[in-house]
């Protein structure tokens, strides 16, 4: 039986490659980096053009963008899904701190049924659209486990603030 404070990628090694969970989530991400990365540009551009100096050369610009489209990439894998598989002798505890801790990156129950929570982020309307569900995470309850599903970066959180040592007693 492998470690229970694993946390374990859910897609195979070669799809890892992608990064992307979907095409909505990679359009997302493009359009989200390379409009605000645009729009940092553009107000240096003005800035320095304001203080007396030439504008900034396009290419500059337009490798800055894809610069940063790289460097962020860092961000989708970050929502990658994963799963931990955790050996409780009572998952009611962390099922009971859990929804605080959830919702304190801003995430909130949605789904509710025996043995299964879902939670997704909550956002503005206006951040909605990129969002396709890949942020989702879900708690239930399989045997004597409580298996913890969603984002790399959720999960890993909930996993650190459950405070894993303290929480989790083998079984009798």
């Amino acid at each position: 039986m492998e470690a229970p404070t694993t946390i374990h990628c859910l897609m195979p090694p070669w799809r890892r490659v992608l990064l992307f969970q979907s095409f909505r989530q990679f359009l997302s991400y493009v359009a989200c980096v390379s409009a605000s990365t645009l729009a940092g540009m553009l107000i240096l551009n003005g800035l320095t053009q304001l203080r007396g100096h030439d504008p900034l050369p396009v290419d500059i610009i337009a490798w800055t963008v894809i610069g940063s489209l790289i460097g962020s990439l860092r961000l989708a894998y970050r929502v990658m899904p994963c799963q931990w598989r955790l050996a409780a002798a009572r998952p009611g505890i962390i099922f009971n701190r859990a929804p605080d801790i959830l919702a304190g990156i801003r995430y909130q129950a949605t789904e509710h049924t025996a043995g299964r929570t879902l939670y997704r982020l909550s956002v503005p309307w206006y951040m909605r659209w990129p969002d396709s569900g890949e942020n989702a995470v879900e708690l239930r309850v399989e045997g004597p486990d409580v298996v913890i599903t969603g984002a790399r970066v959720a999960v890993a959180r909930l996993r650190n603030a459950l405070g894993y040592d303290d929480l989790v007693l083998s079984p009798p």
